[in-house]
């Protein structure tokens, strides 16, 4: 623990109580609106969302494992809910006390999932598929409540039919209703730009409340307006168009009812809520770890431990599911919360708001709550989201969108389906493999890795690198910790899909540098754009723009006045000479650097791809190596880690009897000290590669340097070509 992380436990209470007593409040009055908004778009009585809120904080607070998340309803569950009700209800019309049962075994499997270690779980499903899944739900927000905003009955139906009927819904809207619910977007759409300190403290939906609720009045209260009609419709605000609780708050529980637990659709909906809820968990509570100042971790395990056990004591006692939910935790940091007291704390006050000012609830108009879930909705499916999903490639919008259509005509839980078919589809029509080649590498993609030496660990991924190895590469990281220099090298991965990316990025940022944390092999790879996150496929690349490895590359040349040349160059014959080449076909060469060391020596540093086997055995590998050009020719000889050992044992023995120069034992001193390299030369050239892979821009800076010393190094004297002659051969 370092000493700006704040306390846990006891000692955190003491020491924080103030700071997170703070940020409670303003979380409390947020989560009221939100709740009652939630829990009535979602087909359930009021009180099932601030009851689900009251139990996420003060019972789910000492089980979970994030430190200044918000746990409650979240409106990324309506349509789950609301869709459950609909498909649960029976002759009466009663859908909820059956969605309760299935939500008590959902919460159930969510905690069996968190004493598994499943919380990993969540990293299995594409980026752009749960960014579909956000953005349906988004839209379903949206159109659903839109016609509340307006004052219009809904007809029910699906979410394709709903935003179908906005037009009429527009023209048939009631005029009264309409103006609380412009007054409440326009508050919302402007709240970040107020200048008012004080004002702007206050979160945006407290104040909607804050002038919604006199707003209301000031119309209701004024003579003889209730007999006046506009459009239709009597122009004051009635008890339909306001939040109904019971004057005894114990009459709107409702309690579950397991009698279709044998029924298919039962238990469609359990898993509905299983897979959104899991997810939207794991996606939040990732969010608020980046929102978090000490940049604490969540244990992800315990969060689905705690939200499953939370959620089905919730589903007992008639109220929604509870997830980690965003803009709470947002609030929540904003307002300087330390510790995870401030959600316990926020539980608190939602209970007394409950049982000490009932009556201002019950004067909450819905079309306020429908503002706000609206505004929520519209965020979802911005074109922000779109566009955004568009820079990383065309690929990535089009699994977007698969993922949002299906979900729309069928439900979610297909629309999911749906996407992971698109993304596998996709993956293999971009890898341009015939259909058995790239099952056999998704099935078989392999992830080796090789400690290079004491503090340098090479990780290589073969075979296909996308959601599908995601636990496999998780399991890996957390075995690895973050002592050392890790190089991630993609040069023979014949995919890698944005998800890899996105979680190595992120692994990155939580834990390394850019200096102990490389990417090398991507520059290997063709994308359908220059976003850092794209699609990258393996293939013979054409020179578009200069990749981050061809940038650090291109600035060593220009700092040192070499020549950079990162296009392809076909001429390959001048490697032919050397004798580990005999075995490799090579194809081409790119990223060529070309110096000289003094007048005589030439020198390039290159990215080979080369071929090892033949036909169905053949594999393309690429690697960096370096060739000097001497202006004569002397012996030849190949040196390696264990010849180096041997020379030097032997060197030592002709020391004892005097026979070897002093320059030639500097010369095997130093080969000994960087034993890393393979060294062959051949007439007047020198091949020095340091590893068959390709080399990242620090390892290039080394090699570099190391040949340049070698140079100086390298005997030259006639007697001292003697001396290598006789114990190289």
């Amino acid at each position: 623990m370092t000493p700006t992380t704040p306390s846990t436990g006891i000692a955190g209470i003491k020491k924080h109580w103030k700071d997170d007593l703070s940020a409670a409040i303003s979380v409390s009055l947020l989560a009221l609106p939100l709740s009652l908004g939630i829990s009535i778009a979602s087909g359930a009585p009021p009180m099932s969302g601030i009851l689900a809120a009251i139990i996420a904080g003060v019972f789910t607070t000492f089980f979970r494992g994030a430190h200044v998340a918000i746990n409650g309803p979240a409106a990324g569950l309506i349509v789950v809910i609301y869709t459950g009700v609909q498909t649960l209800s029976d002759a009466n019309g009663s859908g909820f006390p059956y969605v309760l049962a299935a939500i008590i075994i959902a919460g159930g499997i969510q905690t069996l999932l968190g004493l598994l270690k499943m919380g990993k779980l969540g990293d299995l499903f594409p980026t752009s598929v749960v960014n579909g899944m956000l953005a349906t739900i988004g839209v379903i927000i949206f159109v659903k409540q839109f016609s509340v905003a307006l004052g219009v009955p809904s007809t029910g139906g699906s979410a394709l039919n709903a935003l179908l009927e906005i037009p009429n819904n527009l023209l048939h809207l009631n005029p009264v209703v309409a103006f609380i619910s412009l007054i409440s977007l326009s508050i919302l759409i402007f709240h970040q730009k107020i200048k008012n300190k004080t004002i702007k403290r206050i979160p945006a939906p407290l104040l909607v409340l804050i002038v919604s609720i006199p707003l209301v009045s000031i119309i209701d209260s004024i003579p003889g307006l209730q007999q006046v009609t506009l459009l239709d419709y009597p122009v004051y605000f009635g008890p339909e168009y306001l939040v109904d609780i019971p004057e005894n708050l114990m009459d709107n529980i409702i309690f579950p009812d397991f009698s279709k637990v044998h029924l298919p659709e039962f238990w469609l909906v359990v898993i509905s809520i299983t897979l959104v809820a899991s997810l939207i968990t794991l996606i939040s509570a990732k969010a608020v770890d980046k929102l978090d100042h000490f940049k604490r971790r969540t244990n992800l395990n315990k969060d689905f431990f705690a939200v499953g056990l939370s959620t089905a004591l919730s589903g007992l006692l008639g109220g929604l599911p509870i997830i980690t939910v965003i803009v709470r935790s947002s609030v929540n940091v904003s307002h300087h919360a330390k510790t995870k007291w401030s959600n316990f704390y926020h539980g608190l006050f939602l209970l007394a708001f409950v049982f000490l000012f009932p009556n201002i609830i019950r004067e909450i108009p819905l079309a306020s709550l429908a503002s706000i879930l609206v505004f929520a909705g519209y965020k979802l499916a911005s074109p922000k989201v779109f566009q955004s999903t568009l820079l990383k490639g065309w690929e990535q919008l089009v699994i977007l969108l698969t993922t949002l259509i299906a979900s729309l005509a069928l439900d979610i839980l297909w629309g999911i389906f749906i996407g992971i078919f698109t993304t596998l589809l996709i993956h293999w029509l971009r890898s341009q493999l015939n259909i058995k080649t790239f099952v056999r590498h998704l099935i078989h993609t392999d992830i080796t890795t090789k400690e290079e030496s004491k503090n340098i660990v090479h990780i290589e991924i073969k075979g296909i690198a996308n959601f599908a190895i995601m636990l496999k590469l998780i399991n890996l990281m957390s075995k690895l910790g973050n002592e050392k220099h890790f190089i991630v090298d993609f040069s023979t991965t014949k995919l890698v899909d944005s998800s890899i990316l996105d979680f190595i990025q992120e692994h990155r940022e939580k834990y390394f540098t850019e200096t102990n944390f490389e990417f090398t092999g991507l520059d290997v790879h063709n994308t359908s754009s220059a976003h850092p996150l794209a699609l990258h496929v393996l293939q013979r690349p054409m020179q578009k723009r200069l990749t981050i490895r061809q940038n650090q590359i291109s600035h060593f040349s220009s700092e040192h006045h070499y020549l950079f040349k990162p296009e392809i160059n076909w001429v390959v014959d001048s490697y032919s000479k050397f004798i580990f080449f005999e075995h490799h076909l090579i194809q081409y060469q790119r990223n060529r650097v070309e110096g000289s060391f003094g007048a005589k020596v030439h020198w390039v540093i290159a990215d080979v791809t080369y071929n090892d086997g033949i036909f169905i055995a053949s594999n393309e590998f690429n690697m960096t190596v370096m060739t000097l050009t001497f202006p004569e020719k002397h012996f030849d000889f190949i040196i390696l880690n264990n010849h180096i050992r041997h020379l030097q044992s032997k060197l030592k023995n002709e020391n004892e009897r005097m026979d070897v120069p002093q320059h030639l034992l500097d010369f095997t001193k130093f080969l000994k000290s960087n034993d890393s390299y393979y060294l062959e030369r051949s007439g007047k050239n020198l091949l020095v590669y340091r590893k068959e892979r390709l080399l990242s821009n620090q390892e290039i800076v080394a090699m570099h340097d190391y040949v340049m010393k070698l140079c100086h190094l390298l005997p030259v004297q006639p007697g001292a070509i003697t001396h290598l002659n006789k114990y190289f051969k």
